[in-house]
């Protein structure tokens, strides 16, 4: 059996805003860089980005300012599943992808824009000190989660033409995140849009296709910043091929399924939370674990994920404790579609980064009229995840669209571990603490 894999795709989209919409700059806002004037553009096709000299190496954030930044992610990454959580079937969400996303869109803004970003982000560091981090966190995912492990994450600017961008970001983003810029003619969006979404698929193995949907382009779009993970990891002790068989899974917590169930027995660590039972599954090389959390009642998800916070999985994790167990862990995959973070983002607190009026991205971009000011038009979020005997291949991405305007203890019986009714489940880098991916399955099979 292939090991579980993971993806995942952030896109921020950033938009020039209309100039009767915006207010007027005041001359000490006037910035120093100009837009090149536009001209005609000849041919609808993407344009392959110019050799660059390569970036200088990322400067190293101490662990402390990681977890920091971890820390904070993880407290982003609930309160979105909070905000997504009432849609229905299964869900996945991946919250180191979307820190980076919107980490390099923080970067670029300015004033209030910044503030706000910086609220709902929990970003608790300075921002020299937070891109550092999170740069140091991408590059660690990036092939350093341990011996057999295939991990990549990559984070690409993709930016209009003839667009003027502010040298000092673009060098930020070369050198902490990784992010070269490349051209795209936005005049032509759908071949734009398709080279996007072609990069996002190649960085995730094809697991993550089309994260930007028809019309998520179009002639105002001066940069798209992306970010795409892939995982794929191979379990530290895999559940045997043989002792699969159909096993009894109550989907939606009501309907009973007949369903590959996996089961191995084993010390895994396992702790108690209110109403749930958590185990931890940990991956080979000791860098990445997966927590199953199983409500102890059928019915019982619905409570468990009012409950689900950061600090809720962290006490959870502290808790952990080895126990002889037997499992029973369906085989699953949960595959989202490409979701709009817009509105969840909204509704926590981050508005002026989606205003064309009032947006402030001016580290960004600084343009003479107000008609060329960026400001997100909009946030695509993708993830696909599956769980087999071997191991996880899990896949992501997102992406952000601005337009202008111990001792052995002594044998006791095993604690049987059923996973026979809906549960959430998380992937965590175990050396920072933050969380790759979480979600929920209502229904293992795939495409439910």
């Amino acid at each position: 059996m292939k090991p579980s894999s993971a993806s995942l795709l952030l896109a921020v989209s950033l938009a020039a805003c209309p100039a009767r919409r915006a207010p007027p700059v005041q001359p000490a806002d006037l910035p120093v860089v100009h837009p090149q004037p536009a001209a005609p553009t000849p041919a609808p096709v993407a344009q392959s980005p110019a050799p660059a000299p390569a970036p200088a190496p990322a400067p190293e954030s101490p662990m402390d300012d990681q977890r920091a930044a971890a820390q904070g992610l993880n407290r982003l990454g609930t309160d979105l599943y909070a905000r997504l959580r009432s849609q229905p079937g299964n869900l996945a969400i991946a919250p180191g992808s979307i820190a980076l996303a919107f980490g390099m869109t923080e970067a670029g803004a300015r004033g209030e824009t910044l503030a706000e970003m910086r609220r709902v982000l929990h970003s608790g560091l300075d921002p020299a000190r937070q891109s550092a981090a999170l740069g140091a966190l991408s590059a660690r995912w990036n092939g350093g989660l341990g011996e057999g492990v295939t991990a990549r994450t990559a984070n690409r600017l993709f930016g209009h033409q003839r667009y003027t961008f502010e040298e000092p970001y673009l060098a930020l983003t070369r050198s902490l995140f990784a992010a070269p810029l490349e051209r795209l003619d936005f005049a032509h969006p759908e071949p734009a849009r398709q080279r996007i979404n072609g990069w996002v698929a190649e960085q995730t193995m094809d697991k993550i296709r089309d994260l930007l949907p028809g019309g998520a382009i179009n002639a105002d779009t001066r940069l798209v910043l992306v970010n795409a993970m892939y995982l794929r990891a191979p379990w530290e002790t895999p559940f045997p091929a043989y002792a699969t068989r159909d096993d009894t899974f109550y989907v939606g917590g009501a309907t009973a399924t007949q369903l590959p169930t996996m089961s191995r027995s084993g010390r895994l660590s396992v702790a108690a939370g209110p109403g749930f039972t958590a185990v931890e599954l940990p991956y080979r090389g000791s860098e990445l674990a997966m927590d199953i959390l199983l409500p102890d009642a059928r019915d019982g998800l619905a409570a468990l994920e009012a409950q689900l916070t950061s600090e809720r999985i962290q006490s959870t994790v502290a808790a952990l404790a080895p126990t002889q167990v037997v499992l029973r862990l369906p085989r699953f995959r949960v595959e989202t579609g490409s979701v709009s973070l817009r509105t969840a983002l909204a509704a926590l607190g981050m508005s002026l980064p989606f205003s064309r009026a009032q947006a402030d991205f001016s580290a960004m971009a600084n343009p003479p009229s107000p008609d060329d000011r960026l400001y997100i038009s909009d946030a695509f979020h993708k993830v696909f995840v599956d769980v087999a005997e071997a191991g996880t291949e899990a896949a992501a991405a997102t992406a952000v669209v601005m337009a202008r305007a111990g001792s052995a203890a002594p044998m006791a019986p095993p604690t049987v571990i059923a996973v026979d009714h809906p549960f959430v489940f998380v992937i965590r880098d175990l050396r920072s603490g933050a969380v790759l991916f979480m979600g929920r399955v209502l229904d293992p099979r795939p495409s439910r």
